[in-house]
């Protein structure tokens, strides 16, 4: 074979044993593989990286949990506990041995709680659980209008009687409607030593029935105004179920029953039996009225089955209460039987006087 036909052999194979052809076919092929396989490889890198949940970091997240829940109803829960009036401790809480005027030692020790345990909401600042409470402020102004009005009375009683008192009467100056903590907390310091100055004088509270119906007369007052804020806001025909009005209302009867029943409670009351029977039943319904406490004052239909008319059960509250208000003014007010003695009298001594004619 020649060498030029060696070469000519050698040129046409050459051609088809090219591996270049083969080569560049499956390069794109692997190029994809790789650009698939990528992401596939960075999730499995990423589940790798996050280990499951152990029972203590499950435990962990619910008490990060309660903390929180339990900051957010902190507020809510110091409003409720800041609404106590002290309505469910009532009852003869003044001891006639340490005080010279009763009465007195009743006004301070209700003001004292009510400034000092309780809190006087009136004094508390807008942000504060007792600021944006409704019932309470109601129920404390009510409470301290009418204890400055028995002290008013009672002071003109000193006056006319010719024992007037300066403590007696800065509390009169002191206690009212608008009354403060601080002012509250002033007058009741007075009276403590109004009944201090009557002790070591000796001087002793004697009330006529004069006396004793004015004061009365004054407490039945009290029902007469209760009934007639209640009967304003009391809903005859349905209306909003929560009414602002209607809270006001009611607790502000509830602070003047608080002091009805305080006051009664302290007067000198007459011996006879039938006088302390109508002096129970007026403790017994003033006491209803002071102790009633709906946890949210309704002021829906009467005659609703859903929501109840809070107004209107009070407003019958306060209508046994003045009853017996007056009828146990009617007792004590009336004139002694001066007509029946003196015939009786007058009978007795005829058969005397007539042997001596």
């Amino acid at each position: 074979m020649s060498v030029l036909q060696l070469r000519r052999d050698m040129v046409v194979a050459k051609p088809a044993a090219d591996p270049v052809i083969e080569i560049e076919k499956p390069f794109p092929l692997r190029k994809i593989e790789v650009e698939k396989a990528a992401p596939i490889d960075v999730v499995a890198e990423d589940i790798d990286h996050h280990p499951h949940r152990t029972f203590f970091s499950v435990v962990r997240f619910w008490f990060n949990a309660l903390i929180v829940v339990a900051v957010l109803a902190a507020y809510p829960v110091m409003v409720v506990l800041g609404s106590d009036v002290g309505d469910d401790r009532i009852g003869s809480n003044v001891d006639r041995t340490r005080w010279t005027a009763p009465w007195a030692g009743g006004a301070a020790s209700i003001m004292e709680d009510q400034f000092g345990k309780l809190g006087w909401a009136a004094d508390a600042p807008e942000w504060a659980p007792m600021g944006r409470l409704t019932a309470k402020p109601a129920y404390q102004a009510a409470l301290a209008q009418s204890i400055g009005e028995y002290i008013t009375l009672m002071n003109r009683h000193a006056v006319a009687l010719g024992v007037s008192d300066p403590d007696l009467e800065a509390a009169t100056r002191l206690v009212s409607i608008n009354s403060t903590g601080v002012q509250v907390r002033a007058a009741r310091d007075a009276l403590v030593s109004y009944d201090r100055r009557l002790r070591r004088k000796g001087v002793a509270t004697s009330e006529t029935s004069a006396d004793l119906a004015a004061q009365l007369s004054l407490i039945e007052s009290w029902a007469v105004k209760s009934q007639a804020d209640v009967a304003r806001t009391s809903q005859t025909l349905g209306g909003s179920p929560l009414d602002e009005n209607a809270t006001v209302a009611v607790y502000a009867a509830k602070g003047r029953a608080m002091a009805a029943y305080t006051f009664i409670d302290t007067m000198h009351w007459p011996e006879d039996a039938q006088s302390i029977a109508a002096r129970n039943a007026a403790l017994a319904t003033w006491k209803a009225v002071a102790s009633f406490h709906p946890l949210i004052v309704l002021n829906g239909s009467p005659d609703g089955s859903l929501f109840g008319n809070h107004p209107s059960s009070m407003g019958f509250l306060l209508a046994q209460a003045q009853t017996a208000t007056a009828d146990y003014l009617a007792l004590v007010g009336a004139p002694p039987p001066v007509v029946a003695v003196t015939a009786v009298t007058a009978v007795e001594a005829a058969p005397s006087v007539a042997p001596a004619n």
